[in-house]
């Protein structure tokens, strides 16, 4: 029986994030390694985004125009170099390089993976074809943090080579399996355009989707942010091992794939698309209020799934409603969009890290559900997102 083409994106995707769920939770016990305070621990997550940030609109630029296949392959090599260099690294400086080279290439990958669902989907099936790459992604996570804090035990390189060493498979994968997806590749290269990311980002927020590049910001500001302050709370309050840990994240990526897979297609036609959206990021708030109380490392693993659950149904139908409202090139809104999550990375990370240092473990929780309530009320403000249903 002949596969689809989506089998093969799906795959490729779960593959890049096992490599890269074996890493994340393992960045803060890391670091301390190389007497990195919480703050500069939260800036070298957050070195991650800041690759992303400026790279990803050229990269959805170049997809346009030579196609996604040789983009992800590219990306993939790039990633795997910067896992090696990573392992290998002996002062901060070299950590904060080997991270930032990981965010240049792999906002390739996901910018492309999402224009390539979008160019072989219909409008109407556009929301499955997310869901499930969105629940490709979260399955990754649920081996990738449980393999990455096994191999820790032994060494705390060995997760970071084994990374490596996968992404590597993942590209003879693709250059083996893999079919382009884009038909009309663009006629010509603008690529002064996405390095002016900023000036794009300020366009797209005062146009048509401005409403859900503040919803993909405020879900990758939350996210990005738990990954920091979670490890900090869990290691250094609960004093939970790093293995643990990483089978906690693994609870998480179970529950998001399962979500995304079974449940969101049928949460959206319920409900209705733009109000999934908003109840998700609700829901992502009341769990990160909750989570500093977590007095037992069982009621903090159960708090965690609450809030991929919350997750699971927010960003795969963002997703979904920028590229069904985009005017322009799927590569190109996607790599705005990317630029939206990975400023959203930047910060939440950055902050998570200072304000647990500075202010207490309560404080990263609290501030990012504050952020998100209030954005909240401004998004719900503007009349026509949850008529945009009707």
């Amino acid at each position: 029986m002949r596969k689809s083409p989506l089998f093969f994106i799906y795959l490729a995707t779960f593959v890049n994030i096992i490599g890269f769920g074996m890493v994340f939770p393992l960045l803060p016990y890391y670091a301390r390694e190389f007497q990195a305070s919480e703050a500069l621990i939260g800036l070298l997550a957050s070195s991650f985004a800041i690759g992303e940030f400026f790279f990803a609109p050229i990269w959805g630029r170049l997809s346009d125009r030579f196609g996604r296949k040789p983009i992800i392959l590219l990306s993939l090599l790039g990633i795997s170099f910067a896992f090696a260099s990573f392992a290998i690294a002996n002062t901060l400086s070299w950590l904060f390089i080997s991270r930032f080279l990981q965010g240049v290439f792999s906002a390739a990958t996901f910018t492309s993976a999402a224009a390539y669902v979008a160019d072989i989907t219909t409008k109407e099936e556009r929301i499955k074809g997310m869901s499930r790459l969105g629940a490709s992604v979260a399955a990754g996570f649920i081996f990738g943090p449980a393999i990455g804090g096994m191999l820790s035990s032994q060494n705390h390189q060995l997760p970071f080579f084994t990374a490596a060493a996968l992404t590597i498979f993942n590209a003879i994968f693709v250059m083996l399996l893999l079919k382009e997806s884009l038909k009309q590749k663009e006629e010509r290269l603008v690529l002064r355009e996405g390095f002016l990311n900023i000036k794009a980002m300020y366009h797209g927020l005062r146009g048509e989707l401005g409403t859900l590049f503040i919803l993909i910001f405020l879900w990758s500001y939350a996210l990005s942010n738990n990954q920091v302050a979670i490890p900090l709370f869990g290691g250094e309050i609960l004093l939970i091992s790093a293995a643990l840990i990483g089978i906690f994240f693994s609870l998480q990526g179970f529950t998001s794939a399962s979500v995304q897979w079974f449940l969101l297609a049928k949460i959206t036609k319920k409900i209705g698309e733009h109000p999934t959206a908003v109840l998700g990021l609700s829901l992502m708030a009341i769990s990160l209020m909750l989570m500093p109380f977590s007095s037992l490392p069982f009621i903090l693993a159960l708090l965690m799934m609450g809030f991929s659950f919350s997750s699971a149904i927010t960003r795969p139908t963002i997703q979904t409603l920028i590229s069904k409202e985009t005017k322009e090139g799927q590569g190109t809104t996607m790599g705005i969009a990317a630029s939206f999550e990975s400023f959203g990375r930047i910060l939440g990370p950055i902050l998570g890290g200072y304000l647990f240092g500075k202010l207490g473990y309560h404080s990263p929780f609290t501030f990012s559900a504050a952020v998100i309530f209030l954005a909240l009320i401004f998004v719900m403000r503007q009349r026509h997102f949850l008529r945009k249903e009707i």
